[in-house]
């Protein structure tokens, strides 16, 4: 199926779906966004061809399918402000962080098809990774859609489970931000070594790209691709050692329960609305 969509709010993510999906075929003309800003609409019209309105009612009245696009703080009130255009047959999708199914139900206040998302950054470049999860209202056919949205600017993993979400945060939502440190540490030691900066970012991030491939690609487990360049008594084994004795585990560990924990404290704000 093809519904036609309304994004309300275009930011950078909205930007990346509509860019991906129009990429992988989806029709321009079935595409419609909201923004206050005349620049916005005028930019993201000549950008991708789409429709852009200034007002959520008209553009909830033509849709069949809603992303919700806006500010977790602001979600409530764009929500509770469409309120009276919203049909049954429609199915909301948010991309709001840490807003819960609940809450979305609440605001939204009638039996319709609602998808949460956690999408990452790497949408952006058409590699992202978001975790789903969907009411009871949201049909086999309609998950189908909202994986096909979520394959043209990577992948998805849908969970059963809404508590399994800050999981999902810890372990794609914010993780690009653990690559990108890593990688702003790996890039500084080499410098210290006297290679320049250019070739520093060149060797680990493309090192990190090639190594993230193999485990998307290979059926070897992660272990074993480990073990397989790691000699005895070699160089990789004594930054590997370096690592242990840094007791790794317990530091990522001890980040992602971090990142959890505040996704929670966050999830119980927003519902509290």
């Amino acid at each position: 199926m093809k519904p036609s969509i309304a994004f309300i709010g275009v930011g950078n993510m909205a930007s990346a779906i509509i860019g991906g999906m129009i990429e992988a075929g989806y029709p321009a003309a079935k595409i419609m966004g909201t923004s206050r800003t005349a620049e916005k609409r005028a930019a993201y019209s000549a950008m991708y061809g789409i429709e852009m309105l200034d007002n959520n009612n008209a553009a909830l009245d033509q849709a069949d399918a809603v992303v919700l696009c806006v500010k977790p703080a602001q979600i409530q009130g764009v929500i509770e402000d469409f309120s009276d255009h919203i049909r049954a047959d429609q199915i909301f999708l948010s991309v709001a962080a840490g807003v819960e199914l609940a809450a979305l139900e609440k605001w939204l206040n009638q039996p319709v098809a609602v998808v949460r998302s956690m999408p990452n950054t790497p949408s952006q470049v058409g590699s992202g990774m978001s975790g789903l999860i969907a009411n009871a209202r949201t049909s086999d056919e309609q998950k189908a859609w909202v994986s096909s949205v979520f394959a043209s600017i990577g992948d998805s993993v849908w969970v059963d489970d809404e508590a399994h979400m800050h999981t999902v945060t810890a372990l794609s939502g914010s993780a690009p931000a653990y690559f990108f440190r890593f990688l702003e540490a790996m890039i500084k030691s080499g410098q210290e070594q006297g290679l320049n900066e250019e070739a520093c970012r060149r060797l680990a991030s493309y090192t990190m790209l090639g190594a993230a491939k193999m485990v998307t690609e290979l059926d070897t487990p992660i272990s074993q691709l480990r073990k397989n360049i790691t000699s005895p008594n070699g160089t990789t084994e004594q930054a590997l050692l370096s690592f242990e004795d840094a007791n790794i585990d317990k530091v990522v560990d001890d980040a992602m329960t971090a990142c959890a924990n505040r996704s929670k404290q966050l999830a119980s704000q927003f519902s509290g609305q």
